[in-house]
């Protein structure tokens, strides 16, 4: 036993940095999406429906609202901004928190302009707008300091201290709440929010003095120029992801926005598995188109595009009981649209690999006008179809949306480049298989014994593969190169 630890940390050891930090970063993945999942079963039995789905639309609003008041400058023009200023990473990191912060009193103004009519879509109070507003002046210097973490695969002092602070962030809110019972919604969120705001200001701190509090405001201009167009593709992103539970609110109430959420985040507890996949598949895609070698390509993403519908299957056979655990009886009824929202979860994946090569090839206005087309058409079938049957319609717009988006990046990919990149018959059949036990899928569960059945055949197929599916991680090694990451993060602590 002794002999095969050694050669276990030996092993370790020998591993690239890149391939260290790939594994560190599924592994702080893994707990902070998992610390959603543990932590919601709580949320949702010590707040009321209403109460848990007030919590929701703010965290929507936020995010949202965040990508335009901090004009997302931690994503990928930040990473550019590591490879041209590489003797300057202090200061340049600095100057775009100092730049993020001007965007954000912008905004800050125009809201407070335009609070008497902005107040009313919002629907929730002052305090919140406020507590909103400080996580945007403050969190992007966490932001900027991870980015940088990341580019330089500096993954053990990012793991800890994500991990860290996201139990101490959950612990806070769960105290918060059952110190001031009277103020549920405020506890939960002021609760939460303190930790996080106090470690954010941490980092402010830090960027100031490693910087020596100067501000470089020739860094800006390119900045965003860079971003830009890219923000209508961000805010199309979400829009697409999570706008679903604001229009719930406002249409059908907080309560079935509660339970649109609860369903909604168990579909996601898939996601974890690809963020970290595509994480490796973004630098593999490059260097392989770059050599020309889409066969390459071909051979990687088949069995993990397989391997990710077999999984996304198992979750939607398994998702009574994972809703049974993360809720209490009054939101089960929502079980019935999380093989929808699965299914929707697979075709996001899909696009990202379409999205992967259109952003090789420097084209991100093609993945920003398919974005918005796809964005667009999801509100617009909201308005139709929620008020006429109710929340359950949102679940299967998201997944229609999501599937002419994931279209639309495939003519974008086509447009930008004659190479095979993927095997398009083999998508095209993983594709409808997986449309159709979405579809229909929720009839199995009425029968359990079938659906258990089902579930571990698809597992004990899954396992049968283990051998290849991990050679095929063994070829994804990150590469040191600042890429164009157009990824959503996905991220929506309830």
């Amino acid at each position: 036993m002794n002999n095969k630890n050694k050669r276990g940390t030996s092993y370790l050891k020998a591993l690239p940095a890149p391939v260290m930090a790939s594994l560190a970063f599924i592994l702080m993945s893994v707990v902070e999406k998992g610390l959603v999942l543990i932590t919601s079963p709580i949320y949702t039995r010590l707040l009321t429906q209403s109460e848990f789905g007030v919590v929701s639309v703010f965290l929507s609003w936020r995010a949202l609202l965040g990508i335009v008041a901090t004009f997302s400058l931690a994503a990928g023009v930040f990473n550019n901004g590591m490879l041209d200023y590489r003797e300057d990473r202090d200061g340049y990191s600095f100057s775009m928190l100092a730049l993020s912060n001007i965007i954000t009193l912008i905004c800050m103004a125009l809201l407070a302009a335009l609070w008497s009519k902005i107040g009313k879509v919002l629907d929730f109070g002052l305090p919140l707008v406020v507590l909103m507003f400080l996580d945007f002046m403050l969190q992007p210097a966490f932001g900027f300091w991870m980015a940088r973490q990341r580019f330089e695969y500096k993954y053990l002092k990012l793991s800890a201290i994500v991990m860290a602070y996201a139990v101490l962030s959950s612990a806070a809110a769960v105290i918060c709440i059952l110190i001031f019972p009277g103020h549920r919604i405020y506890a939960r969120l002021f609760g939460g929010e303190s930790v996080l705001l106090c470690v954010y200001l941490i980092f402010y701190i830090y960027l100031g003095v490693k910087a020596g509090w100067k501000v470089n405001t020739s860094y800006w201009k390119a900045a965003v120029i860079f971003n830009l167009p890219i923000i209508p593709h961000y805010l199309s992103g979400y829009v697409l992801n999570s706008a679903d539970r604001i229009m719930i609110a406002g249409m059908t109430g907080s309560a079935a926005a509660a339970r649109y959420s609860v369903a909604y985040t168990a579909a996601l507890a898939v996601t974890i598995v690809w963020n970290a996949v595509n994480g490796s598949l973004v630098p593999y895609t490059y260097e392989k188109c770059r050599s020309g070698d889409s066969g390459a390509v071909r051979r990687v993403t088949k069995p993990v595009a397989a391997a990710y519908a077999f999984l996304c299957c198992v979750l939607i056979l398994l998702a009574p009981e994972l809703l049974k655990i993360m809720a209490p009886a009054g939101y089960y009824e929502a079980v019935y649209i999380i093989p929808p929202i699965v299914g929707g979860v697979f075709f996001m994946a899909l696009y990202f690999l379409f999205g992967n090569v259109v952003y090789y090839h420097r084209k991100p206005a093609y993945v920003m006008l398919a974005s918005a087309a796809a964005a667009a058409l999801n509100i617009a079938l909201n308005f139709i179809f929620i008020p006429r049957y109710g929340y359950t319609a949102a679940a299967y717009t998201t997944l229609f949306c999501y599937i002419v988006q994931a279209a639309l990046d495939w003519a974008a990919m086509r447009a930008v480049t004659d190479a095979k990149i993927y095997d398009m018959r083999f998508m095209l059949m993983i594709s409808a298989g997986m449309t159709a036990f979405a579809l229909f899928s929720g009839v199995l569960y009425r029968h359990d014994m079938l659906r258990y059945g089902t579930a571990a055949t698809l597992l004990l197929l899954l396992f049968t593969q283990r051998r290849r599916i991990f050679e095929v991680m063994a070829r994804l090694k990150a590469k040191n190169t600042a890429l164009p990451q157009e990824m959503l993060s996905q991220k929506e602590s309830l």
